[in-house]
Parts: structure tokens; C-alpha cells; sequence
């Protein structure tokens, strides 16, 4: 028995290997049906679309009726947020959006293949707006900053930028580091780009039971739209917005 039980680890750990060779090494399926399903685990806000296409009343996300509120007079782009489903009720909204296959449900949308074709295709910009998009995460901050470096060249001087994201997808030291500092820090820092921080908002998930003794088990407090809020003017220093 004693020998069998070697022989069956064996083969199962060679089993294992060979497993996570082929998941490396698998190449991607490029079906539609296969994207489609790709972009949508991931765009929570897919679903607002998809229900107010058969409502007759539509569902509107209560942080993107604040950024709504909070803009200017102008050009306003939703990048890589699903934002298709605001332009449904407001269509003057311009929505980009870097998955091919969102042009194949909502042709009406502006895709990039990559961030710095932003400015070409839709600069210039008056309110910008990228809300928890995936495409942003599992990087470090100074990743965002590459990022914004792109986005301000699309920017017209006042420009107003709402952008939020995720803590618990960007690759930071958590045993070590005090994060709303670091985020913060990270933000005031875009000013070397012409970014004023001009309201911000982070929350992180506080384990105290409720009343009832049961605890939030969420993996943070707005999992739709980023618990880090921040939202910039663009060489700019009288916007004061209302939240």
C-alpha cells in the first residue's frame, strides 16, 4: 500500500504540472461568444444596461448620477466604464471603450486599442470619466500615473476627471504600508501632470459586527465602482464640487 500511495502522488503531481503548463501556455479563444463573456464578468454595470433595455424605466447608478451632476458645460467621455448604458438616457455622452466586442452590442461607442489613441480619436475633452475600470488594475500606482499620462494630453484646460478604482487589485505591500496614505500621496502627486485633487473619497472595510452580530463579509465597500474616489481638475483651481 505503501508504495501505491508514492506511485498515486506521483502521478499526481504530474498530473498538476501538466494543468498549469496548458493553462500558460493555452491560447485564448477570440469566439464572440467567448469575449462577450469575458467582458461581461467583469463590467458590473453591463447588467444597468441590459435591464434598461427592457424597462421602461431606467436604472441609473447613484455615483455615476454624482459625476453627472458634477459636470461642466462641454465634451464628456466615459472611458472603459460601460458607459454605454448612460448614453442610452443622455446621448450626448461620448463612450469609449478598449474591448472590440463592445462595438458588436452598442455599436455607437468609440473603441482604442490603446490608451494613447484617446487624444486622437476624442480630445478634446471637458469631463472625463473612468469609473473601477478593469483594464486599470493589477498594477502599482505609478502604473496609474502612465495611465494619466495619456489622459491629459486628450484634456482641454478645466478639464474635470472622475476616476476610482479598486484597493484590493492594485499591487501594493499591505503588511507594510499605510494605505490611504499611499493612495493619497499618489493622487496629490498628479499634480506634476496639471492635476488639482479637488475631492476625494476612500473607504476601506471596517469587520464590526452589526447589530445582529453577523458581519459585512463584502470584499469592500463599493465593489461597483472602486472604494478609492478621486476627482482632479486639470490646470484648473475654482471647481468645487458638490457630492
Amino acid at each position: 500500500m505503501h508504495g501505491l500511495f508514492r506511485t498515486d502522488t506521483f502521478t499526481l503531481n504530474l498530473k498538476m504540472q501538466k494543468i498549469i503548463e496548458s493553462f500558460d501556455q493555452a491560447t485564448l479563444r477570440t469566439d464572440w461568444k467567448t469575449q462577450y463573456r469575458r467582458y461581461r464578468t467583469g463590467r458590473l454595470k453591463h447588467q444597468y444596461w441590459l435591464e434598461n433595455r427592457r424597462s421602461s424605466t431606467a436604472l441609473v447608478d447613484e455615483y455615476d448620477y454624482s459625476i453627472l451632476q458634477n459636470c461642466q458645460p462641454g465634451h464628456t467621455v466615459f472611458f472603459s466604464s460601460a458607459g454605454y448604458y448612460l448614453k442610452d438616457i443622455w446621448p450626448e455622452i461620448t463612450v469609449v471603450e478598449m474591448f472590440p466586442v463592445v462595438q458588436t452590442f452598442y455599436p455607437n461607442s468609440i473603441y482604442v486599442e490603446d490608451r494613447s489613441q484617446i487624444c486622437s480619436r476624442v480630445a478634446p475633452i471637458d469631463n472625463f470619466a473612468c469609473v473601477n475600470n478593469r483594464a486599470e488594475m493589477w498594477c502599482t500606482v505609478d502604473g496609474l500615473t502612465q495611465h494619466f499620462e495619456h489622459y491629459v494630453k486628450a484634456f482641454n484646460p478645466g478639464c474635470r476627471v472622475f476616476y476610482s478604482f479598486r484597493d484590493t487589485q492594485m499591487w501594493v505591500n499591505r503588511l507594510t504600508t499605510d494605505l490611504e496614505d499611499h493612495f493619497l500621496s499618489w493622487a496629490h502627486g498628479l499634480h506634476k501632470l496639471g492635476l488639482r485633487l479637488a475631492w476625494h473619497s476612500i473607504e476601506f472595510p471596517r469587520k464590526v459586527p452589526a447589530d445582529d452580530g453577523s458581519y459585512n463579509l463584502l470584499e469592500n465597500p463599493d465593489t461597483t465602482n472602486g472604494n478609492l474616489k478621486f476627482w482632479f481638475e486639470y490646470q484648473g483651481n475654482d471647481w468645487k464640487p458638490h457630492v
